[in-house]
């Protein structure tokens, strides 16, 4: 008999939790911030130019709109690519969708054995100067994992989180709790069958 929440799919498909349930939204605090500066500032020139100087007026709002715009790309761009939502054994990043189930087991255990951001910190702080330029020349020879989402890059303040899907293709999620976000992934995926990536599998030998 099924758990509650617990989907028991065919034989040969990997399981998942439907019941775990994820939510991850940027912050609005510097969105709230530029908003009301812009109306105060609106209110501030109205009450200097209207109702005699009309056209004045909507210039003065119009080049602070396009101000206003640049302040808030990256936050919009982070609430448009890096929104994230986990719910129905689904996992929607900005406009991408994933199965959980696509998500290999073994990925998300080494994900979990990796070194947060004080751990890398302290290990470049370790090496020495020849030591850090050849392990960033390595870095660079590597194929660079996609990131989901939709963005060219994972913003200033947000951490990396590199899972392996089923067909052996590495994706790099932005977040900014990847703690919460690999734990969820876990809880949702623990059900599955213990996998090995694609890379490693090996054909299997065919007796003469």
């Amino acid at each position: 008999m099924d758990q509650p929440g617990q989907h028991t799919p065919p034989p040969g498909v990997p399981s998942v939790d439907l019941s775990v349930t994820y939510q991850e939204d940027p912050p609005r605090t510097w969105t709230r911030i530029c908003l009301a500066a812009y109306a105060l500032w609106a209110a501030y020139q109205a009450s200097q130019l209207l109702p005699d100087e009309l056209t004045a007026w909507l210039v003065v709002c119009a080049m602070s709109l396009l101000l206003l715009l640049c302040l808030l790309a990256v936050p919009l761009s982070k609430r448009l690519y890096h929104r994230i939502r986990l719910a129905d054994g689904e996992l929607r990043v900005g406009r991408e969708r994933l199965p959980v189930a696509s998500l290999t087991p073994v990925s998300l255990t080494a994900a979990a054995h990796e070194p947060g951001r004080a751990g890398l910190r302290e290990y470049r702080a370790s090496l020495t100067p020849d030591q850090l330029k050849e392990a960033r020349r390595r870095t660079n020879a590597l194929t660079r994992p996609r990131l989901v989402g939709g963005a060219w890059a994972v913003p200033v303040g947000m951490e990396e989180l590199v899972v392996e899907t089923v067909e052996g293709a590495s994706l790099v999620i932005a977040t900014r709790d990847r703690a919460g976000l690999l734990g969820a992934l876990t809880r949702a995926r623990g059900g599955g069958l213990s996998c090995r990536p694609v890379s490693e599998r090996r054909p299997r030998a065919t007796p003469p």
